[in-house]
C-alpha cells in the first residue's frame, strides 16, 4: 500500500492520483528529508501547477506519528497530453516558518510509474547554520526556485525519461536510521582533514557513515545533534577515486563551517549505510537528549511553558594574557521538545544569568567586557522582541560586575561582584512599568555568587572573601523576607556555597550547594541545617533546582547530575551513583525542573579565539518515576 498523505483534489491537466493502482502512466512524487519529524518540521505543504493553472493549491498537511509521516507520496496520473510541463514545489515548515522547500518542472511518464524524489534537505534551509528562517510567502532558498538538493541549486528542469520505475519497497517501509546512536561515538572531522575548497575529507577505512553536526536539527542524543548525509548518493556523499569523500559544496561555505561540524563512524549490523529512504528513529526514552549543541560557553538557563532559554557567554579574546570576553554573547531559546535554537539577543557582553517574567520579558545580567562594553541588566520584551539595558552600570550606582539574577513577582534581586577590593552587593528594584526602577542595595557581601526569590522570600548564597584559603569553611547562606527588617543567616562557616534554590509555591526551606562536597537543606529561620549528602571526596556541587518532592543537583567536577528526596534524613548516601540520573557530562552547571523534564547546561570547554571549539549543550532527560 502507498503511503500517501494528501486528499483528492481538483485535476485540470494533470490529475491527482489515488493510492490504488494506477491505469495510465503516474509520476509518484516521493517526499523525504533529513530533518527530525515533528521536532524540525511539522507540516508540509505541496502546490502542483500546470500552465500557470493549480492542480494542487498549497495543500497542507500536519506531520508527526499521528498524522502523516515521511517518506510519503503522492500520485499524479498523466493528462490527454503527456508533454505538458507541471510545477511542483514542496514546502516544509516548523509552525508558521518555512524550513526548507524544493522545486522541480517536470512531466508526467506517459506508459509508467515513475519516480520523482523530491528531498527537503537541511542544508537547503536558509537557517542552516547561517541566515533566519522566512515567513510562509518569503521567496525559496535558491533564485527562481529551481530545485535545492544538499544546498545545491541545480536545474529546476527534470526529463520524465531519466526517472527510475516506482517500486515501493524502494521508497517506503524502510527502517529508520537511529542517528543520534550511530554518531554516539562517532570522530569528528578535524580542520586539517577537511579541504574547503573542494569540500572534501580525508579517506576512511571501510564502510563509513557521514553527518553533519548541528547545533538542533536532526536526530538529537546525549552526544549531541546531528543531519545524517545518504551514503554514496548525489544527495549525500560519495567517495572519489583518490578516497578522499567529497560532502555537499555548500557545506563548507565559511558561514555554515563557523556553526556546523561534520562527524564520521563506521558502518556495523546495527548502523548500516544510510539511504535516502531512511527516515530518522525518535530520540530514545530514559537517557538525556541535547536540546542544543554547539553552544559557547552557555551560563543559566530557565523554562517556561513555551520553552528553554538560556545564556551563552561567548567566545574569548586570544589577543589578550587574560583571554577576556569578546562581545558576541546570546540569548537563545528552543521549544522544550527540541528543534532549531533561536536567537533572540545577539552580540551580548559576555552574558550570565536570566530570569523570566509572567509576561513572557527576559532579563539577564551582562558581566560587561573591558574596554568594549560596561555591565549591564538586560531586558527583552516579546512585542517587538527588541533586548536594551534596564539598569546600565550608572543607574546601578555600583561598578562590580552583575552575576547572578532572580526574580519575584515584583522585585528583581541580582547579585554583583566585588570592585577594587570593596564588599560585592545584593541589589533589588521593583518592577513598575509606570516608573524608572530605582536600584537599591539589600546587602553587602564578599562575593555574592547565586541567587534564589520566591514568593516574598529571597536568599543568597557568598563565597567568602578572596583572601580565605582553597577549601576553606568562610562561605554563608542568607535570606531575608519581604516584610522582615532582618536579614537572617540560615548558613555560616560554608565550604564555597553555589547554587541555591526555594520552593516556588512554599518557602520553608531553603536548599543550597557547596562546592567541597555538600548538598545543605536549611529552615528560614535559621533555627534547623541539615547536611543530606556530604562526600568530600567528591568535590563539585555546582547547580540545584527543586520540585515537590525532589531536590537535584549537578557535580561540575565529577560531570553528573544528581537527585534526592527532599525530605532525605542528613548523611544520606550517594556514594557508588546511587544518586545519579546522568555521568559523563561536560561541565554541567545551572539546571531547572518542569513537571515533564530536568534540564541543565554542560559549560563545556572556554571558547578562544573565532576557531575555538564550541562545545556546551543544553540537555534535557525526562523525569524518572519518583522513588
Amino acid at each position: 500500500m502507498r503511503r500517501c498523505f494528501w486528499g483528492a483534489t481538483a485535476a485540470l491537466a494533470v490529475a491527482s492520483g489515488g493510492c490504488s493502482a494506477p491505469a495510465t502512466g503516474e509520476l509518484m512524487v516521493a517526499i523525504q528529508t533529513d530533518m527530525a519529524v515533528p521536532k524540525d518540521l511539522d507540516q508540509i505543504e505541496l502546490q502542483v501547477l500546470s500552465d500557470g493553472k493549480p492542480i494542487i493549491s498549497r495543500d497542507r498537511n500536519q506531520l508527526g506519528p499521528d498524522h502523516a509521516q515521511l517518506p510519503g507520496t503522492r500520485g499524479l496520473t498523466v493528462s490527454e497530453d503527456p508533454s505538458r510541463e507541471i510545477r511542483i514545489r514542496v514546502r516544509a515548515l516548523l509552525g508558521d516558518r518555512i524550513r526548507v522547500e524544493h522545486t522541480v518542472l517536470t512531466t508526467v511518464p506517459e506508459d509508467r510509474v515513475a519516480t520523482l524524489w523530491v528531498p527537503l534537505h537541511f542544508l537547503c534551509g536558509v537557517d542552516a547554520g547561517e541566515g533566519e528562517a522566512r515567513e510562509p510567502d518569503a521567496e525559496g532558498a535558491c533564485p527562481d526556485d529551481p530545485a535545492c538538493a544538499a544546498a545545491a541549486c541545480g536545474e529546476r528542469r527534470v526529463s520524465a525519461a531519466s526517472l527510475p520505475d516506482y517500486a515501493e519497497r524502494n521508497v517506503l517501509h524502510h527502517a529508520c536510521f537511529d542517528a543520534a546512536t550511530c554518531f554516539e561515538g562517532a570522530s569528528p572531522v578535524e580542520e586539517g582533514d577537511l579541504d574547503p575548497a573542494d569540500c572534501t575529507i580525508a579517506a576512511r577505512d571501510g564502510g563509513v557513515n557521514v553527518a553533519i553536526a548541528t547545533e538542533g536539527d536532526g536526530a538529537c542524543g546525549a552526544a549531541g545533534c546531528f543531519v545524517p548525509l545518504d551514503a554514496e548518493s548525489d544527495f549525500g556523499w560519495r567517495r572519489r577515486d583518490d578516497g578522499r569523500i567529497a560532502l555537499p559544496k555548500a557545506l563548507c561555505s565559511p558561514g555554515r563551517l563557523a556553526r556546523l561540524g561534520v562527524v564520521v563512524s563506521p558502518v556495523t549490523p546495527a548502523c548500516p549505510p544510510k539511504q535516502i529512504a531512511q527516515p530518522l528513529c525518535p530520540a530514545a526514552e530514559g537517557r538525556p537528549v541535547v536540546l542544543a549543541a554547539r553552544q559557547r560557553s552557555p551560563v543559566s538557563l530557565a523554562v517556561s511553558e513555551t520553552g528553554v532559554l538560556w545564556t551563552e557567554q561567548g567566545t574569548l579574546s586570544d589577543e589578550h594574557e587574560d583571554l577576556e570576553p569578546n562581545v558576541d554573547g546570546a540569548v537563545k531559546r528552543v521549544a522544550r521538545e527540541g528543534g532549531p535554537p533561536e536567537t533572540i539577543a545577539s552580540k551580548q557582553a559576555a552574558p550570565r544569568h536570566l530570569a523570566l517574567a509572567d509576561s513572557g520579558e527576559v532579563f539577564w545580567t551582562n558581566r560587561g567586557v573591558a574596554g568594549a562594553a560596561a555591565t549591564a541588566l538586560m531586558r527583552w520584551l516579546p512585542r517587538g522582541g527588541n533586548a536594551k539595558p534596564w539598569l546600565n552600570v550608572e543607574q546601578l550606582g555600583f561598578s562590580g560586575s552583575l552575576e547572578a539574577l532572580a526574580l519575584d513577582g515584583e522585585s528583581l534581586f541580582w547579585t554583583q561582584l566585588p570592585d577594587g577590593g570593596a564588599l560585592g552587593r545584593v541589589g533589588f528594584a521593583a518592577l513598575d512599568p509606570r516608573d524608572e526602577p530605582a536600584p537599591e542595595t539589600l546587602d553587602g557581601t564578599h562575593r555574592a555568587n547565586r541567587l534564589a526569590a520566591a514568593n516574598n522570600v529571597v536568599c543568597w548564597t557568598d563565597v567568602g572573601p578572596d583572601s580565605a584559603e582553597d577549601g576553606a569553611a568562610k562561605g554563608s547562606v542568607r535570606c531575608k523576607k519581604r516584610r522582615a527588617s532582618e536579614i537572617v543567616s540560615v548558613g555560616a562557616g560554608e565550604r564555597k556555597p553555589y547554587g541555591i534554590a526555594l520552593d516556588a509555591e512554599n518557602p520553608a526551606e531553603v536548599f543550597w550547594v557547596n562546592f567541597e562536597g555538600e548538598v545543605v537543606r536549611a529552615s528560614l529561620d535559621g533555627a534547623r541545617r541539615d547536611v543530606i549528602v556530604q562526600d568530600l571526596g567528591a568535590p563539585g556541587p555546582y547547580g540545584i533546582a527543586l520540585d515537590e518532592r525532589q531536590v537535584y543537583w549537578t557535580n561540575r567536577l565529577q560531570g553528573t547530575v544528581n537527585v534526592l528526596r527532599r525530605d532525605a534524613l542528613p548523611g544520606s548516601a550517594c556514594g557508588d551513583g546511587a544518586c545519579t540520573l546522568a555521568a559523563g557530562q561536560n561541565n554541567p552547571g545551572a539546571i531547572a525542573v518542569d513537571g515533564e523534564a530536568i534540564y541543565w547546561i554542560n559549560e563545556g570547554s572556554p571558547v578562544v579565539g573565532p576557531t575555538g571549539k564550541a562545545d556546551g549543550a543544553v540537555v534535557r532527560l525526562a523525569k524518572p518515576p519518583p522513588p
